[in-house]
């Protein structure tokens, strides 16, 4: 999904209800469409991503990468949730450092046509 930059490719394995946390906003925010549209600004912005651990206790899946926006390397950790079906419910993502965390946030809101 992230090579192919294709998050539609995802859809289906997100919960309608989905959520996404991240340090961006100060409270989870769902549901799936907007799950979708993060995601879908994230592989737009990042580059080099790559997996490069990754953690399995059923229901949760830890999965730690690397990316780069613009000049900025960051480190992060998806924390993704399965339903009983499979399908993704919450997903949680820590970034660092700051600097990489506030130029990913400025380009997702300003994708989303929001302010930063």
């Amino acid at each position: 999904m992230i090579r192919a930059r294709d998050v539609r490719l995802l859809e289906p394995f997100v919960a309608e209800d989905a959520i996404i946390a991240s340090p961006m906003f100060w409270k989870p925010k769902g549901p799936r469409a907007y799950v979708m549209a993060i995601l879908e600004q994230v592989t737009r912005h990042f580059e080099d991503f790559h997996y490069t651990k990754e953690w399995i206790d059923e229901p949760v899946l830890l999965l730690e990468f690397e990316a780069r926006i613009d000049d900025k390397k960051l480190k992060g950790i998806d924390r993704i949730v399965l339903g009983e079906d499979g399908r993704m419910t919450a997903i949680e993502v820590l970034i660092r450092p700051m600097n990489g965390l506030q130029a990913l946030a400025e380009k997702i809101m300003l994708g989303l046509g929001t302010k930063p």
